[in-house]
């Protein structure tokens, strides 16, 4: 069933989820739609980016691997019912060729407690304990799940890091002090971490920088992987479109 969205800011396509061939349809409508709409324009990056076409990108409904810090995430983030998926749009900076990923998760609305009130802090179920378990695990899950898909390839992967960088450590406009209150958006609504892989099957021995950042935005969590040389920066990138997400997200994908 192909869902209508705005392939750019300003034109409209018709584009058909890029799930499994015959995959059987789980999402709400409503909420794939969400998942689909534009969340980063051209205009939002630095310039000598161009949009990246992934016609043969198939979506991973779990993006972990088989791991015991990816089981932890993967148990709270199974106690949401995902309602909605992209994850068909991309970046590319030339000439060094940086890649940027964005991936859109649309979830069913937290459970009610007994009150009434929706999203309980730390219920199971909830966006607090899916954020939770993420910022407890997500360093650990990322580390093991790089190792398993340069495996997958039949890479033997080399030194590979994954560690959270702190408020204090990140670009503008993500920038904080690390004691200061930081729960608005964007700053407060982003968990970032970067992973430092010193594996390259030419041998040539680059060493690859993956800027990994999660937005919390309701119901909503969007994705963001930048890939690119460790002599070549771009975390500054990564910064600026997490901003432009969180301030396009439309609010009625967080009700």
């Amino acid at each position: 069933m192909g869902w209508r969205r705005r392939g750019a800011i300003g034109t409209d396509v018709v584009r058909r989820r890029s799930g499994p061939e015959g995959e059987e349809p789980w999402w709400d409508p409503v909420d794939q739609q969400v998942a689909e709409a534009p969340v980063l324009a051209r205009a939002d990056l630095a310039r000598r980016w161009r949009p990246a076409p992934m016609m043969n990108n198939v979506e991973r409904l779990d993006p972990l691997g088989d791991d015991p810090a990816s089981d932890l995430v993967r148990a709270a983030r199974a106690q949401r019912r995902l309602t909605g998926l992209d994850e068909g749009r991309a970046w590319r900076r030339s000439p060094d060729g940086a890649l940027l990923v964005v991936r859109v998760e649309v979830f069913a609305p937290d459970p009610v407690a007994a009150d009434g009130a929706t999203g309980a802090t730390g219920a199971v179920g909830s966006v607090t304990a899916h954020r939770s378990a993420w910022q407890a695990h997500g360093a650990a899950a990322l580390d093991a799940t790089w190792r398993q898909r340069w495996r997958e390839r039949d890479v033997e992967p080399r030194w590979v890091e994954a560690r959270a960088l702190e408020v204090d450590e990140r670009p503008e406009p993500l920038h904080a002090f690390r004691d200061a209150p930081t729960g608005s958006a964007p700053t407060g609504a982003v968990d970032w971490l970067r992973i430092e892989d010193h594996t390259d099957p030419t041998g040539g021995g680059r060493v690859t920088l993956y800027e990994h950042l999660s937005l919390w935005l309701g119901r909503g969590v969007v994705t963001l992987t930048l890939r690119h040389d460790l002599d070549h920066e771009a975390a500054d990138v990564a910064a600026m479109a997490a901003a432009a997400v969180a301030r396009r997200w439309q609010p009625e994908a967080a009700r």
